[in-house]
C-alpha cells in the first residue's frame, strides 16, 4: 500500500469522527421539544450540524475514491478505526465514560484492523 493512500484512509476515518463530534455538539444546542417546523429550522441553521454534515460529505467523497483503489473487504474493516477515534473524542469532548467492556471492544477492533491491514 502506498503511504499516500494509507494517509487518505486515516484522513477519512478522522473526518468521519470529526463530523460526528460536530453534529453531536450541534444537537446538544437544539431544543427537540420545538414544533416540527421550528425544529427543522433549528437543525439546519445550526452551524455545528451544518459543518459536521459538510465534513461528512467530504469524508464520503474520499471514501468513494478509496473504494476505487481497494477491495471493499479490505477497506471497510479499516474504517472501523472510526469507532475508536470517535470513542476517544467522546471521552475528550463530552466527558463520556469508557467502561472496561467498551475498552475491551476497542482493543478487539484494533486487533482486527491490524490483522486486516497485514493481509
Amino acid at each position: 500500500m502506498r503511504y499516500i493512500n494509507f494517509f487518505l484512509i486515516l484522513m477519512q476515518v478522522v473526518l468521519n469522527s470529526m463530523a460526528q463530534v460536530l453534529i453531536k455538539t450541534g444537537v446538544r444546542m437544539v431544543n427537540f421539544q420545538l414544533p416540527p417546523g421550528q425544529l427543522c429550522l433549528a437543525v439546519i441553521s445550526n452551524l455545528y450540524i451544518f459543518s459536521g454534515t459538510a465534513i461528512m460529505v467530504s469524508a464520503l467523497a474520499l471514501w468513494i475514491y478509496l473504494l476505487s483503489q481497494y477491495d471493499l473487504s479490505f477497506l471497510y474493516p479499516l474504517s472501523s478505526l472510526a469507532f475508536i477515534v470517535t470513542t476517544i473524542a467522546g471521552w475528550l469532548f463530552f466527558s463520556e465514560t469508557i467502561s472496561i467492556t467498551r475498552a475491551t471492544g476497542i482493543f478487539l477492533i484494533l486487533a482486527g484492523v491490524i490483522f486486516i491491514a497485514k493481509s
